[in-house]
């Protein structure tokens, strides 16, 4: 299962939420961009996203969220879930490959404060627009093209987050 900003299959109509942050006690001040990623396997509906949070223009945390209710998940999985695979699936959760460049529990906490009616409802139609424009001749053509690069950018291709910049002078930037 991979998956993709919503970005590079929505183009401009993807939004990624952009907040500035200063003197938290525990994440460093800086503009937080969250960028949604969506499971790109036509045969999945895990109704989940995979945030990725960029501070600064750099790969910080990556944060897995579930929305749906634990029988949904429960469900999905085929099998009734460890306490720790429900946690991982449904609500907030820190990814295991996180960078975990800022304090992790503090990202998580951050992140659950932003999840207001709004913001859940735009995870929500994102994922469906995904979905629906994923199994398009289209959407499928480009997820072909895509995964032939591994799932890491080069730096003079298109950054994933969907900002049409190339991946050098956006999310890859070093420093």
């Amino acid at each position: 299962m991979s998956f993709v900003a919503a970005g590079e299959i929505l183009a401009v109509t993807a939004r990624v939420r952009t907040l500035t942050i200063a003197h938290h006690p525990e994440l460093p001040d800086g503009a937080y961009a969250m960028v949604d990623t969506y499971c790109t396997d036509l045969g999945c509906d895990c109704r989940k996203t995979m945030i990725l949070v960029h501070l600064d223009q750099r790969h910080v945390a990556t944060i897995n969220f579930g929305w749906e209710s634990p029988e949904f998940y429960a469900r999905w999985y085929g099998a009734p879930p460890h306490d720790r695979t429900l946690a991982e699936l449904q609500g907030p959760s820190t990814d295991l490959n996180s960078p975990d460049l800022v304090p992790p529990g503090a990202m998580l906490a951050f992140f659950s404060a932003l999840l207001d009616a709004p913001y859940l409802e735009h995870l929500r139609s994102q994922y469906t627009r995904f979905r629906a424009a994923l199994a398009t001749p289209t959407g499928a053509q480009g997820q072909v093209k895509r995964s032939g690069s591994g799932g890491v950018p080069q730096r003079n291709h298109p950054c994933p987050c969907g900002s049409r910049r190339k991946f050098k002078v956006c999310c890859g930037r070093s420093g």
